[in-house]
């Protein structure tokens, strides 16, 4: 028998952070021969945000983890989770992949990301398996083990938005507000 744990995962978007071993491997220079050495990111438009909650309270239900907080924000999100430490790889390679999906077949629809005002239209570089990357390939994930982390994970989580200063995405609060019923009461 397993036992559940909280858990602080997040996930960025393709190219939007240099982590230390693309910098001691020149992930960045050696990519596309060569051709692409600086980030190449594409926001998420606050329409995407949206789906992307939407997507990740579908699954918390379809995967029967505990959603505890969640917070969208341009380049990454985060999740608090109540789950069984083995299902936390599960619940990211699910996430990430439907919502990928979604936000990859609304920019095809859309021609263009609208927060990107450099290139304005969506043109990504498909990967050796052609397959177009929206989230990075690796996850962070943090087991909580105190009553002190959770309530400052919590605080952190909810408040991340503004700690970037990005503007206040009212349907993706709205959406929050609505499902607030599907978030678990947590068990101090």
């Amino acid at each position: 028998m397993s036992l559940k744990h909280y858990f602080h995962l997040t996930t960025n978007i393709h190219d939007s952070r240099t982590s230390a071993r693309m910098i001691t491997y020149r992930a960045r220079e050696r990519r596309f021969n060569g051709t692409l050495p600086y980030p190449e990111v594409y926001y998420m438009s606050m329409e995407e945000e949206f789906l992307v909650a939407r997507e990740v309270f579908i699954l918390a239900k379809e995967l029967e983890f505990e959603l505890v907080a969640m917070n969208v924000c341009r380049d990454h999100m985060h999740l608090l989770v109540y789950c069984d430490e083995e299902k936390v790889s599960k619940i990211m390679q699910r996430v990430k992949g439907k919502t990928a999906r979604v936000c990859n077949a609304h920019r095809a629809t859309k021609g263009m990301n609208p927060l990107d005002a450099t290139r304005g239209v969506y043109e990504p570089r498909k990967l050796k398996d052609k397959s177009i990357p929206f989230w990075t390939q690796k996850y962070h994930c943090r087991r909580i083990r105190s009553t002190d982390q959770l309530s400052n994970t919590l605080a952190y989580v909810e408040n991340n938005r503004e700690k970037h200063g990005l503007p206040f995405n009212s349907a993706l609060q709205e959406l929050i507000d609505q499902n607030h019923h599907l978030l678990f009461r947590i068990r101090l």
